[in-house]
């Protein structure tokens, strides 16, 4: 039998903004064509993009007592994921994030929980998470349950920091791979002027585990903590349409590689494949690859050693 992955994370409905250019402080824009509405949240893109690419996946969410709710499940199980324990939360609205997208695929996000915040620890107990070859979770919910999942896992978690929150040691302690954005990495440091990955390299050693630094055009940076350098994998080249979801993709591909056993670097290689091609369409789940789809690119992908120590 396949190897269980059991995402912990939260569940959207995405309504996306479709603009010129992306507003700066106080600017007004108008969008240049109708409105989207599609699902999203990064618990629910990951496992959507795990359960594409061949794996065995578990959500374990919270949805409104709403239409959009009840669609938003159907919506994972038809994509082969297991909703057991996607439960609906009484007289609360499901979880949205307003999204502007620009011309070149850049955006910016803004969430409001909704049902994610009744996502509680002990849902977060459950065997799906304690049976699991990898625990996948983000902080679209909330820190103390995000702690109860990681405190429940029997095997590696990968805990994706977004949005970019301080953590407690409790929780860092018990993560096997952290995988987030440059942002990400600078919150979680406290360091804030980098340039490129030479300066990655030493903040992610900072954190004592395996890192992974997502790039968005530019790849990832693989930094494993026990070996003595690091490697930077360049994405292939594409033509880039809406890189919402892109890193959700990256996460749920990788989740699915290191339950198989891959290791950390071929893990990545795989997921920024991976992550590329699932921004060459528009929306955060509108095209998320299947195994095949990047197996055929990824050999193109040759790791580079960028430093050692």
């Amino acid at each position: 039998m396949r190897p269980r992955v059991a995402v912990v994370g939260s569940l959207n409905v995405d309504l996306t903004l479709l603009v010129a250019h992306l507003p700066e402080p106080g600017e007004t824009v108008l969008t240049e064509q109708p409105t989207r509405l599609s699902f999203g949240g990064k618990g629910g893109n990951q496992a959507a993009a795990a359960a594409a690419f061949g794996g065995r996946v578990a959500m374990i969410g919270r949805v409104g007592d709403d239409d959009i709710g009840s669609a938003l499940r159907a919506d994972l199980a038809a994509r082969g994921v297991d909703v057991t324990h996607v439960l609906p939360c009484s007289g609360v609205r499901t979880g949205s994030a307003t999204i502007a997208l620009d011309r070149s695929g850049e955006n910016l996000i803004i969430v409001d929980a909704g049902a994610n915040a009744c996502l509680r620890p002990e849902d977060a107990s459950l065997a799906s998470v304690q049976d699991a070859a990898i625990v996948l979770v983000q902080l679209e919910i909330p820190v103390e349950t995000v702690a109860a999942a990681v405190a429940a896992a029997t095997c590696p978690v990968i805990l994706n920091p977004a949005p970019a929150a301080p953590l407690p040691a409790t929780v860092l302690d018990r993560v096997a791979v952290l995988v987030l954005n440059v942002p990400e990495l600078t919150t979680l440091t406290g360091v804030r002027a980098v340039t490129g990955p030479t300066d990655l390299e030493p903040l992610a050693r900072k954190l004592q585990r395996d890192v992974v630094v997502t790039l968005g055009a530019n790849g990832a940076l693989v930094v494993p903590a026990s070996a003595r350098h690091a490697v930077h994998i360049a994405a292939p080249p594409a033509e880039i349409r809406d890189t919402t979801g892109a890193g959700d993709c990256f996460c749920g591909t990788l989740a699915v590689l290191l339950a198989e056993g891959a290791d950390l670097t071929e893990a990545s290689r795989m997921a920024v494949a991976a992550g590329t091609l699932s921004a060459t369409a528009a929306g955060a789940r509108g095209k998320l690859p299947t195994r095949e789809m990047v197996s055929a690119i990824a050999p193109s992908l040759v790791p580079r050693i960028i430093s050692s120590q």
